[in-house]
């Protein structure tokens, strides 16, 4: 049995915005905050709780060669994401990840240049009405399918070309939110395990939702890929091997409105495209 929640009204934002940016520095060839900066990358992330993440770009130093710099470059970009996760702060859907190994402007004192650059934007809140429509399975409902669907994962991923779409069942998320159930997890770790026993493989999370009749309304499925995706970086999956897009509900499998529960339990789905493998 299904709780159901029809045409609820949330407030959500339309906002106005100035582009800032923020550096977290680094000692030579660490891919964690040195102390010093770790506490005011602490202190700003506090005063900006609401800033949200358009771009983050990695630099090294002069030292050692330019592949070397770019993987560490790297590390360091999901080591800044790790912290903004853990302390809520909204990355853009389009967020841009650029590490750099030499191929920028070095500056001739090596601090400066051993940094993760920050750009963000600071909203002001305007608060409108969004009509939204979902249904969550209860406790009971999620269990079953679980363990079933991270059980078959291996073998829909192994069966799967370049190019493929693979249908992910059963992530739920909360009400008209973009945090995973819990229960839901063991199928990101299923996913995860995958990714890490297959290092050639790129995928792209495409999500979609139910219910909504404005198909250019993104918002919601755009951030549900997104925490799919985050949940990979943290775990130290590259993110240039993780993509994600919403596609809130311009591509139905069944026309809006849905007939019934199987329908829109159909068109709210989150998918896996193969980009490489």
């Amino acid at each position: 049995m299904k709780t159901r929640y029809l045409l609820l009204f949330l407030l959500l934002s339309i906002t106005t915005y100035s582009q800032e940016k923020f550096d977290v520095f680094f000692d030579f060839n660490i891919d964690v905050p040195n102390e010093s900066s770790a506490k005011n990358f602490q202190n700003w992330i506090s005063e900006n709780p609401k800033a949200e993440i358009t771009k983050i770009h990695g630099y090294c130093d002069s030292v050692d060669d330019k592949s070397y710099n770019k993987e560490l470059s790297i590390k360091r970009i999901n080591a800044v994401i790790k912290i903004l996760k853990k302390n809520k702060l909204q990355l853009s859907k389009n967020v841009e990840l650029m590490p750099f190994g030499k191929d920028f402007k070095l500056s001739s004192n090596q601090n400066e240049n051993r940094k993760v650059t920050l750009f963000y934007d600071l909203p002001k809140q305007q608060k409108i009405s969004v009509l939204t429509n979902e249904e969550i399975p209860t406790d009971s409902d999620i269990n079953a399918k679980i363990v079933k669907e991270a059980n078959s994962l291996v073998i829909k991923f192994k069966n799967a070309k370049k190019g493929d779409i693979i249908t992910i069942d059963n992530i739920y998320f909360h009400l008209d939110s973009d945090k995973i159930i819990e229960k839901s997890k063991p199928i990101l770790l299923g996913l995860y395990n995958i990714l890490l026993q297959n290092p050639n493989l790129k995928i792209k999370v495409n999500g979609h939702i139910c219910c909504n009749a404005d198909d250019k309304d993104l918002k919601l499925s755009s951030k549900r890929a997104q925490s799919i995706y985050i949940y990979l970086v943290e775990k130290e999956v590259l993110f240039a091997r993780v993509f994600h897009e919403g596609f809130g509900s311009s591509q139905p499998i069944y026309k809006i409105p849905e007939k019934n529960d199987s329908e829109k339990l159909a068109n709210r789905r989150v998918e896996i495209l193969i980009v490489e493998k």
